[in-house]
């Protein structure tokens, strides 16, 4: 699989990723687009709220604009 550097001015996420979604969608009709999205998730409670929640806004953008398939894979630090 190719990298794809997606840019953005105002630094968001969501958007840019499922327009490019709807664009490989689009090239290949009939193709079924799959998502991994890989985050980290600390052992204790009070860190879980401090990380970032980029895999959230990826996923919620991404499933209300296209017909992806996404799949979040939680690593777990300890």
């Amino acid at each position: 699989m190719p990298l794809v550097r997606l840019s953005s001015e105002r630094r968001s996420l969501g958007r840019p990723i499922a327009a490019y979604v709807r664009g490989v969608a689009a090239a290949e009709p009939g193709t079924r687009v799959t998502i991994l999205i890989a985050e980290t998730e600390p052992e204790p409670p009070w860190q879980r709220l401090l990380q970032n929640q980029r895999g959230v806004v990826v996923a919620h953008a991404v499933r209300r604009e296209t017909d992806a398939v996404m799949c979040r894979l939680r690593f777990r630090l300890l």
